[in-house]
């Protein structure tokens, strides 16, 4: 049966919904059986392609924030479907092959067959079902805060993907913002939440990574629901692809709980 996210329940004034979409490296072995990269080469793609323990940053953040948020966490790797890809043409990723359904590794070579048969299956069994979940959990902070504000949380590796412009900057902290869903009082709070923490020793907006999450029923629609994304070089917390620096993950959630406070402040006294 599919997975859908994992939806984690919060405190109910609390307005902050974490979004956690890569964390996981679990494959389900109806797909693997479709991936073409022996057991070796697809360890060092899961180590590549995931954002290895977001998940315990945002668990961390939960336990540190007077008001605890909902946490929407993917259960499954991004290499069974990406949930924050566009399905359609609109989807720049799709020209090398990392669109809803990838089809290329990080470094280009072959994933799945292309054309890719199953790929409207994948589509219909596991995207849509996922954003249907987060489209919900978003709907109910609306109901109940007047607000929700969803924090898009990823890592990246320090070295540029063989798809990425190795000429873009690559800070220790990338802040994603969207013209419409982001105001600048979101992404300060972001900035000096995170200034303090020492081994980060640069903060950039929207590069290597720009924009935020925001579900589809409202993007451009809805100024209500705002978001911002965090980005994370994994070497600030990781002593490896695989092993998060437990202290370093505990102060990076302390952080984001730093967000999630001001964040639930802000709108109390706006709404």
């Amino acid at each position: 049966m599919p997975t859908s996210p994992l939806v984690l329940p919060e405190d109910r004034q609390c307005p902050v919904l974490i979004h956690v979409p890569h964390a996981s490296r679990v494959i389900p072995p109806e797909i693997r059986a479709d991936l073409i990269p022996t057991d070796v080469e697809l360890a060092a793609e899961l180590d590549e392609s995931t954002d290895t323990a977001t998940d315990e940053i945002a668990a961390a953040a939960r336990r540190h924030s007077r008001l605890r948020p909902t946490a929407v966490v993917n259960t499954l790797s991004r290499l069974v479907i990406d949930p924050e890809r566009f399905t359609d043409a609109d989807e720049p990723a799709t020209a090398f092959g990392r669109g809803a359904v990838y089809t290329r590794t990080c470094t280009g070579a072959p994933l799945r067959a292309e054309p890719y048969p199953r790929t409207a299956e994948l589509i219909d069994t596991y995207f849509r079902p996922y954003a249907d979940a987060v489209t919900a959990a978003v709907d109910d902070r609306l109901r109940t805060c007047g607000r929700a504000v969803l924090i898009d949380l990823h890592s990246y590796p320090a070295t540029p993907s063989g798809f990425e412009d190795p000429s873009a900057a690559r800070p220790a902290l990338c802040i994603g913002t969207d013209r419409v869903h982001t105001p600048p009082w979101l992404s300060e709070a972001v900035r000096g939440a995170f200034a303090s923490l020492t081994e980060i020793d640069r903060i950039g907006e929207n590069t290597p990574y720009a924009g935020s999450y925001v579900p589809l029923r409202h993007y451009g629609r809805d100024e209500r629901v705002i978001s911002v994304m965090i980005e994370l070089r994994r070497d600030v917390y990781l002593t490896d692809p695989r092993t998060p620096d437990p202290a370093r993950v505990d102060r990076l959630g302390r952080a984001l709980a730093t967000v999630i406070d001001q964040v639930a402040a802000q709108v109390a006294a706006n709404v």
